[in-house]
């Protein structure tokens, strides 16, 4: 994500930004219309920090013997290593040598790009000549439990909220685009510390990218369920790959709105309702909305207990980045005007055996999905 007002310039395609500044919800950024109705954007991660209430910049700066960046509720400083650290506590990242600050949107280090995040950063490992990147990891507090798969990696808080999540990208090209699942492993080294691995599922990769952040609650509440690993569940993976992979199988997403979140805007008269999910590779692959017979759980689904679907709401199409999906037929009450809670949607291959779509989850902070609202 370059901006968050960058990534909304993107989808009004030209239409001016005018900010309404009475808006008080971390995650949403509002505008006025010019025929007196407003637009909320929600972010699936918050967009402004928790004690300042600024909007993130999602940008990285110097001091000069540091390079640092400001999350959501994170302060991230990028040195000889990369030290996450909140209120709950805080992560380090080991690096090799020194990391170089190129751009506010880019530091470099032995042969890694470091990208920012909305709650910590992403990197990008150049794995041609080792096959594999390989990190080690310290946490403050010791004996926290580990939730993962092949996936993602994360140390848990609580029992269904983590501190720290390191999630895969995907297996980039030499473009940058994803073309495969990256995967994750982990190695406990002591109390405090581990070694995480990861590599990449095609030989036609060049880099594999992850995310590491600390944790903040989501907008979204999804997982990925999938054919070839049936009893997998994935809470806190950052991307699908929707439709059929050689890694994965038949992959399906399921998602549902945390209403508490979008409280303030219940009671308004819904015009439109448009989820956008950023598109992470170059396939034309479309996928449909179903929605669910019954209320699912995020923690416990898989493709084994998976709920069935119900009618078709919407179909995906691409734009300026993003796979868009219209929920207006699933969000809007028609007899009132106003928002329904739902229990959720599934996102499924349009036509199956045409390859995968690979979108960013509502776990992601590298690329926020992007709820849009217009609104009386």
């Amino acid at each position: 994500m370059q901006s968050v007002l960058k990534e909304i310039e993107k989808l009004r395609n030209g239409l001016p930004i005018v900010i309404d500044y009475s808006n008080s919800n971390r995650y949403r950024l509002v505008t006025k219309e010019s025929d007196g109705s407003k637009t909320a954007y929600y972010f699936s991660a918050p967009i402004y920090n928790y004690k300042s209430r600024k909007l993130i910049d999602v940008k990285f700066h110097s001091n000069g013997d540091a390079v640092y960046a400001i999350g959501s509720n994170a302060n991230i400083t990028i040195s000889k290593n990369i030290f996450m650290e909140n209120a709950e506590g805080s992560c380090t990242i080991g690096l090799n040598t020194k990391a170089r600050l190129v751009s506010c949107n880019e530091v470099y280090c032995d042969g890694n790009t470091i990208l920012p995040t909305t709650n910590g950063v992403a990197l990008k490992c150049d794995t041609k000549s080792r096959g594999e990147a390989s990190f080690i990891i310290e946490i403050s507090q010791p004996f926290l439990n580990v939730r993962s798969n092949d996936k993602y990696f994360a140390l848990m808080k609580e029992q269904f909220r983590p501190m720290v999540v390191f999630s895969c990208i995907g297996a980039l090209d030499e473009t940058g685009t994803v073309i495969a699942p990256a995967k994750i492993e982990y190695q406990k080294l002591s109390d405090k510390k581990y070694r995480i691995v990861l590599r990449a599922t095609s030989p036609l990769a060049r880099y594999v990218l992850f995310e590491a952040n600390l944790y903040e609650n989501k907008l979204l509440q999804d997982t990925t369920v999938e054919s070839g690993n049936p009893t997998t569940n994935n809470a806190f993976g950052s991307v699908a790959f929707i439709g059929n992979s050689s890694a994965y199988g038949e992959q399906w997403l399921y998602s549902k709105l945390d209403y508490a979140r979008i409280s303030e805007i219940m009671d308004k008269r819904i015009q439109k309702a448009i989820l956008y999910m950023p598109r992470l590779n170059q396939s034309r692959v479309e996928f449909v909305a179903h929605k669910v017979s019954a209320r699912f759980c995020s923690f416990g689904s898989n493709w084994n207990n998976k709920i069935s679907g119900q009618a078709p709401i919407s179909d995906s199409s691409s734009r300026n980045g993003y796979q868009s999906l219209d929920l207006t037929p699933l969000l809007l009450n028609t007899y009132t005007g106003t928002i329904v809670k739902s229990d959720g949607f599934i996102l499924k291959p349009k036509i199956k055996g045409r390859g995968f779509s690979t979108v960013a989850t509502g776990d992601s902070y590298y690329a926020p999905q992007i709820l849009e609202i217009n609104f009386k």
